[in-house]
């Protein structure tokens, strides 16, 4: 059911292939290309998109952010909670590319739900 790929740019033929991020060994499943996609589809459409000196991030939130973020636990990606100036975020990493996040208490320890998530890709 998973397949390694080592240059996903290939898979969307929107990354450079020569971008050090798309080299990197990253394990994939179908599901796991959909929630991609529908993460920079809704970035794209809700002005979620950030250039960055050495590449673009894509921000995605609500929805799909939750569904990406569950997806992540139905398949045990390590989870890990930091404390900011901004509040208390549960982070779940998407291997090699980004991060989903869950900030779960604002900055005066209020408790608060909202999700997101950041792709980057470099060029």
């Amino acid at each position: 059911m998973y397949t390694r790929i080592g240059v996903l740019g290939f898979v969307f033929g929107t990354l450079s292939p020569v971008s050090p991020i798309s080299k990197a060994d990253i394990l994939v499943n179908p599901q796991a290309l959909t929630h991609y996609s529908h993460c920079v589809s809704e970035a794209k459409d809700r002005n979620g998109v950030v250039l960055l000196d050495r590449g673009v991030m894509y921000r995605c939130g609500s929805d799909t952010a939750i569904s990406y973020f569950n997806f992540l636990q139905r398949i045990r990606t390590p989870e890990y909670t930091d404390s900011n100036f901004a509040g208390l975020f549960v982070y779940r990493p998407i291997s090699g590319i980004g991060t989903c996040w869950h900030k779960i208490e604002d900055p005066f320890g209020n408790p608060v739900s909202i999700f997101g998530c950041d792709i980057y890709v470099e060029y």
